[in-house]
C-alpha cells in the first residue's frame, strides 16, 4: 500500500494545537480567563482534559505517522538508521534550537543550571527533569517526543507488530524502573507513552492486507457506507469519552481531592493507584482520538461530495503543515503581542471585551509559523539542491 495523505489526521493536528492555544494558554496567560464564570466541571472538561487529549493526539499521530512510512518499519541497518536520525533529526532540531534561545530570553529561564540547558538543548530534559526541576514550558513535549523516537528505533528493529507489543511493555517497566530507583523520568513521559504505541499499532492495522480489503468491499457496495459508520461510530465514541471524563471527574476528586494528575501523583499514592489513575486518562485520550477521527473522515467525505478531492485535502495540509511552528512558536508570538496591546497601546487584555483581540493573532500565528516552516525547510534542501544543480553541470 503507498503513503496516502489523510485530511482527517491533519484536521486532528489543527484541532489539537488550537486547543493548546485558545483552550489553554491564552486564557491563562494572556486574556481575560472565560474560566473565571465557568462550572468546575466544564473548567475540567475543557481546560484539564483539554490539554490532555490534545498532546495525546499530538503523540498518537508521531507514532501512526512513523510505522505509516514503509521505510520506518523495519530500521536493521546503519544505513536505515542513519537516514532515520538525520530526518528526524531535520525536522526537530532546528527550529526547536530557534524556539529554546527565544524561550531563555522571552520567558525569562536567564539563571536554569547549565547542566539542564545542555539536557534542553539534546532534548534529554524529561529524562533528568526530576534532580532539576519543572522543564522549560511548552518544550517539554520535544523531549517527550524525542525520546518516543528513540524507542521507535529498537521497536522497528523488532519487526513484526507481534514483537513490538511486548518489547514496549518491557520498556515502559524499564523507565518505570529508572523512575521509582534513581529518580529519572518526568512523570509526563508515563502519560502518553501507551498513546505513543497506540499510534504504532493504529498504523500496522491501518496498513493491513486485511483492514484495505474490508475498505475496498465497503466502497464498492456503497459509497455512503463508511461515512454513515464513520459517523455513528464517532457519536458512540463521544458518548463514551463523556461518561470516562465523567467518572474521572468524580473519582478523582471523591478519592484524591483533585483532578489534576499532577496532583496526584505528587501524593504519591502508591504504584497500582498510579498506574490505574494514567490509564483512567489513557483511556479518556483513546476515546478522543476514536471520537475525532472517524467524525473528521465523515467531514472531509461530505466536502468531497461538494469539492475535489485534491482541493479539499490540500488546504487541511497547508494548514497543518505549519502545526510544528505553531506549537514552537506561539508563546513568543503572544508575548510580544500582548506585550505591545498592553504596554504600547494601554490596552487592558484582561477584560472580557477585550478577548478578541488576543484571539485575532490566532490566524497569524498560523501565518508566521507557515512562513516559518517554509523559510527553514528552504535552507534545509540547499545542500541537495546545490548537489543537483552540480551534477546537472557536469552533464
Amino acid at each position: 500500500m503507498k503513503d496516502e495523505r489523510l485530511p482527517e489526521l491533519d484536521i486532528l493536528r489543527i484541532i489539537s494545537i488550537l486547543i493548546v492555544m485558545i483552550l489553554i494558554h491564552i486564557p491563562n496567560d494572556y486574556a481575560y480567563s472565560y474560566y473565571i464564570e465557568s462550572e468546575p466541571y466544564t473548567i475540567f472538561l475543557f481546560h484539564t482534559l483539554g490539554i490532555k487529549v490534545a498532546m495525546g493526539s499530538f503523540v498518537f499521530l508521531s507514532g501512526f505517522g512513523l510505522y505509516l512510512n514503509k521505510n520506518n518499519r523495519k530500521i536493521n541497518t546503519f544505513e536505515k538508521l542513519f537516514t532515520f536520525l538525520k530526518k528526524r533529526f531535520l525536522r526537530i532540531f532546528p527550529l526547536y534550537w530557534i524556539a529554546l534561545f527565544l524561550f531563555l530570553i522571552f520567558l525569562e529561564y536567564l539563571d536554569i543550571d547549565f547542566l539542564y540547558i545542555l539536557a534542553h538543548v539534546f532534548g534529554m530534559q524529561m529524562i533528568v527533569a526530576p534532580l532539576f526541576g519543572s522543564p522549560i514550558l511548552t518544550l517539554w513535549f520535544i523531549g517527550i517526543i524525542v525520546i518516543y523516537y528513540l524507542i521507535f528505533i529498537i521497536l522497528s528493529f523488532m519487526g513484526s507488530i507481534k514483537r513490538i507489543i511486548p518489547a514496549s511493555i518491557v520498556i515502559l517497566f524499564l523507565f518505570a524502573f529508572l523512575n521509582v530507583f534513581f529518580g529519572l523520568i518526568e512523570y509526563r513521559f508515563f502519560y502518553y507513552y501507551l498513546i505513543f504505541i497506540l499510534g504504532i499499532i493504529a498504523a500496522n492495522i491501518y496498513t493491513s492486507p486485511l483492514f484495505n480489503r474490508i475498505k475496498e468491499k465497503l466502497k464498492d457496495r456503497q459509497k455512503a457506507i463508511p461515512l454513515i459508520l464513520a459517523l455513528c461510530f464517532a457519536v458512540l465514541s463521544f458518548v463514551i469519552y463523556l461518561l470516562l471524563a465523567q467518572l474521572c471527574y468524580t473519582t478523582f476528586n471523591l478519592k484524591y481531592g483533585t483532578n489534576h494528575l499532577r496532583l496526584i501523583l505528587d501524593q504519591q499514592p502508591g504504584f497500582i493507584d498510579s498506574a490505574s489513575a494514567i490509564l483512567l486518562v489513557d483511556l479518556i485520550i483513546i476515546f478522543y482520538i476514536v471520537f475525532t477521527i472517524p467524525l473528521f473522515y465523515f467531514f472531509i467525505g461530505t466536502l468531497r461530495v461538494l469539492f475535489p478531492k485534491k482541493k479539499v485535502s490540500s488546504i487541511f495540509s497547508i494548514i497543518a503543515y505549519s502545526t510544528y511552528s505553531v506549537y514552537l512558536f506561539h508563546r513568543v508570538f503572544l508575548i510580544i503581542y500582548t506585550f505591545t496591546l498592553t504596554n504600547v497601546l494601554q490596552i487592558d487584555i484582561r477584560e472580557r471585551d477585550n478577548l478578541y483581540l488576543v484571539l485575532l493573532l490566532v490566524p497569524f500565528i498560523f501565518l508566521f509559523s507557515f512562513l516559518i516552516q517554509k523559510a527553514a525547510d528552504w535552507v534545509l534542501n540547499l545542500p541537495s539542491r546545490y548537489k543537483s544543480i552540480n551534477a546537472i553541470n557536469k552533464e
